[in-house]
Parts: C-alpha cells; sequence; structure tokens
C-alpha cells in the first residue's frame, strides 16, 4: 500500500461516520472504565475509542514488524501447539514468564516501534504522540485494549531476535508465547544458564524494566512429566493436552449440557464471571483442544455432541 496521510485512511475507513477532527480531539482518559481482576487492572475503552483502535490495528499496528518464528501468541494463523512443537524432541526444558509484562511496555518502547515500522502511515511522527495517549494508560501498555497485543510484539522483536540468535549459536530451541519463555536443548547442563542469558537480552534490548518471575521458572527434564502451556510432552515426543485441563473442558461441558445453573455458579465462584464471560472462556478452550490435539477434540464431539462442540468454536471464532 502506497502511505498516505492518516487522515485520508481514516476517512477511507469511515466515510463520515466519524470526523478525523474526532480522533485528534479525543480525551482517551475520558474513554475507559478499569476494572479489578485478581490483582490485575482490566481496562474498558468506550465504544467510539475501541472503534479508533479498530482504526489504528487495521492501518498500522498489523503492519508492525515480529519474529515470527520465535513469537506465536497474537498472530493471525499462529497457535499455542506452534510454540510447543519445536521442543518435541528435546530433553531438557526451561521455562519462565515475564512479571508484569503489559505493564512493563512503556511509551517509548510502544514509539520506537512504531517508528522503526514500515506502515501506511506517510505522517505518522506529526501525530505519534496523540496515537500513544490512545494506546496507553499512564504511559503503560494496558490489559484490556484490543492494541495490547500486537504491540507487545512488535515491542519486544529486538529482544526475541537477539535470543533467537544467541540461541542457535548455542544450539537451543527458544519460543515465546506472550509472556511465557521457553528454551529447550538435549541435556540439562546445556541451558542452566538459560535464565542469565534471557535477563541478559531484556536488560540490553529493553532496559531494566523487564524481570523474570522466579515463580513460574523451573528447568525439568524428559524423564518426568514436562508440561508446556498446558500441554504435556511425553517421553517418545509426543504432544497432548494436560489432563486438568482436559478434565476441567469436560466438567464444564457436562454441567453446560445437565445443568447450566450450576456451571453459572462454577463461574462465578471461581472468577466472579457472568455465565456469558465463563462461556467465552469455554469456548476459548475448546478451540485449545482444536488447536492442540484434534484427536481429543473428535472425543469430544463424541462424548458431548457435534452440534455443541461446533457451536463453542464458532463462538470462540466471532
Amino acid at each position: 500500500m502506497t502511505p498516505r496521510p492518516l487522515h485520508q485512511l481514516f476517512d477511507a475507513m469511515y466515510h463520515g461516520k466519524y470526523r478525523f477532527e474526532e480522533f485528534l480531539e479525543l480525551k482517551p482518559e475520558e474513554h475507559y472504565s478499569s476494572v479489578q481482576w485478581n490483582s490485575r487492572t482490566i481496562y474498558k475503552p468506550s465504544q467510539k475509542l475501541k472503534e479508533f483502535h479498530s482504526f489504528l490495528n487495521g492501518f498500522l499496528l498489523e503492519h508492525l514488524s515480529v519474529n515470527e518464528s520465535v513469537s506465536f501468541a497474537y498472530r493471525k494463523g499462529a497457535t499455542l501447539l506452534q510454540a510447543v512443537v519445536p521442543h518435541a524432541r528435546s530433553r531438557a526444558f526451561y521455562q519462565t514468564d515475564l512479571e508484569r509484562f503489559f505493564d512493563s511496555i512503556t511509551s517509548d518502547l510502544i514509539r520506537s516501534a512504531l517508528e522503526r515500522a514500515a506502515t501506511p502511515v506517510s505522517d505518522l511522527t506529526n501525530h505519534i504522540d496523540h496515537i500513544l495517549s490512545l494506546l496507553t494508560i499512564d504511559g503503560k501498555l494496558p490489559i484490556g485494549y484490543s492494541t495490547s497485543p500486537i504491540l507487545s510484539n512488535a515491542c519486544l522483536l529486538g529482544f526475541d531476535e537477539r535470543l533467537a540468535g544467541i540461541s542457535k549459536e548455542r544450539q537451543w530451541i527458544y519460543t515465546r508465547y506472550a509472556d511465557d519463555i521457553i528454551i529447550s536443548a538435549g541435556d540439562r547442563q546445556t541451558i542452566e544458564e538459560a535464565s542469565e542469558v534471557i535477563e541478559s537480552c531484556l536488560a540490553a534490548e529493553l532496559g531494566e524494566g523487564f524481570r523474570l518471575n522466579p515463580s513460574k521458572s523451573k528447568l525439568t527434564t524428559i524423564g518426568r512429566k514436562v508440561k508446556l502451556l498446558g500441554l504435556v510432552i511425553l517421553p517418545n515426543g509426543a504432544i497432548a493436552i494436560d489432563r486438568d485441563i482436559k478434565n476441567r473442558i469436560e466438567s464444564w461441558l457436562h454441567f453446560y449440557v445437565r445443568d447450566r445453573s450450576r456451571l453459572a455458579k462454577i463461574f462465578e465462584e471461581e472468577r466472579s464471571e457472568r455465565m456469558e464471560e465463563g462461556l467465552q472462556r469455554l469456548s476459548g478452550l475448546v478451540s485449545y483442544a482444536y488447536a492442540a490435539d484434534p484427536p481429543y477434540l473428535e472425543k469430544l464431539r463424541a462424548k458431548f455432541g457435534a452440534t455443541i462442540i461446533d457451536s463453542f468454536l464458532h463462538r470462540s471464532a466471532r
């Protein structure tokens, strides 16, 4: 696409539904609400800000570069299974995640990602400050905005490429799924320094704001149960969904078919979710089964009916 001024791209999308001046004059602090969930704050944009986020996603953020060889979350066509398959023949695994992932991504990191990208916006420099104000809250990437997942991958591009390069030199396998990082190799000794290497890459590419989560960091070997992102790698290299996740899927589907009032109570007790929110989470688990273990999905179809299972798949796709 030939780069064009932002106002032309805006008018091409909205055809008069919104004026470009409305976009420029919108005060983001007046267009979101927040709710607490566990220890996190989730932000919900107003309908107008949500629509402006859709515009920014389509004409700007989806053009940002991502290392598709190692990063598998928040990408069209990419699946959680793809983040695990490269590790199937390894013998030792280091897993960790990033503490306060979105909160660690600052306006400065987002600005750098936007400025280095080749986008269809010819006058991005003129509007970047206002765009940043629409994408962040208090200078950080908010949980709940549709724009945040794409931006998180783009901001970690340099980190991904640095760690991927080191991994290749050391004969490690590296993949990332959102804030979950996996390093694997042929033996335990080879990856004993993985945490130090990851931390040095974070510091070099992203500054001092990122920290590994010690409670989620562990080094395991193939002689025991190896669980990566909810999937289990068996000693023969086969990959299956973890039994705990299967039990949850089947329990929720059972109550969905037999006793929906009980299912609603389960959602309320676990996460204070309304029925619709809980069903959306169940649909995500069914879609997860579809991507990670197709034979298991067929077992679910046989047990609960193809119509039920397919309805959850369609719900997740909406």
